[in-house]
């Protein structure tokens, strides 16, 4: 009886062992699927996060594009006509580049910019900035200040002026403050540039919700698409 006993406890013990056996078998290949699986979607989202690399950089583009347009535009309605200094006499050229006048020293600034001078343009706007503070293009200025610096790659900057406009304009301290939009946005843009996303998507946010059916609005909109 103690040797059928016996028996069939090793019978037991081996049955277990194989049952153990298969398991580990069973384990290891679920294992390495998992893994399998796991390299799978690290190689996709590295897919992914180059193709919302290249989307950021076109919207960045277009945004770029948009505010350009935007300010040619309005150059055509006020009828301006950037300086000819080789078809004007010597006291005109003189005048132009002693501008004192806040449009033609906006101009001014503005024209070095377009020109690539971006050292130039800068000290011409904050030139602007330190003469005229009750002008209505105060704060167009001060946008542009910020853009030299969103151009330079100068991005802390960017976004520390952008930071000022927007303060200024919501405080009250500045009463026109058409450029408001496009500064939300070029600070969106400057957060990206210094890589924090969720700072950027802020940004982008208030501008849907602040400035609904602009340009400035669609542009965003699309970006937090990206981004998401």
């Amino acid at each position: 009886m103690k040797k059928v006993l016996s028996f069939i406890a090793i019978l037991s013990i081996s049955a277990v062992s194989c049952v153990k056996q298969e398991d580990f078998v069973l384990l290891q290949n679920q294992m390495k699927k998992i893994q399998k699986d796991v390299s799978s979607l690290k190689k996709t989202q590295a897919e992914t996060n180059k193709k919302v690399e290249n989307l950021a950089e076109k919207l960045d583009e277009v945004s770029n594009i948009a505010v350009k347009n935007s300010l040619e535009i309005k150059k055509l309605k006020l009828g301006y006509k950037p300086p000819e200094p080789e078809n004007v006499p010597l006291e005109g050229e003189e005048k132009v580049k002693n501008a004192t006048n806040p449009q033609d020293l906006y101009n001014q600034a503005l024209d070095l910019y377009y020109q690539g001078k971006l050292e130039e343009s800068e000290s011409k706007f904050k030139e602007f900035i330190k003469k005229f503070k009750n002008s209505n293009l105060y704060d167009n200025a001060l946008f542009w200040i910020g853009q030299i610096y969103y151009t330079k790659g100068e991005y802390k900057k960017a976004i520390s002026t952008f930071d000022n406009l927007i303060n200024m304009c919501e405080s009250g301290q500045l009463k026109n403050c058409n450029k408001l939009p496009n500064a939300y946005l070029k600070i969106a843009y400057s957060y990206l540039k210094v890589g924090d996303q969720e700072k950027a998507k802020e940004y982008l946010q208030k501008i849907v919700e602040k400035f609904p059916n602009t340009e400035e609005a669609k542009i965003a909109q699309r970006k937090l698409e990206v981004l998401k």
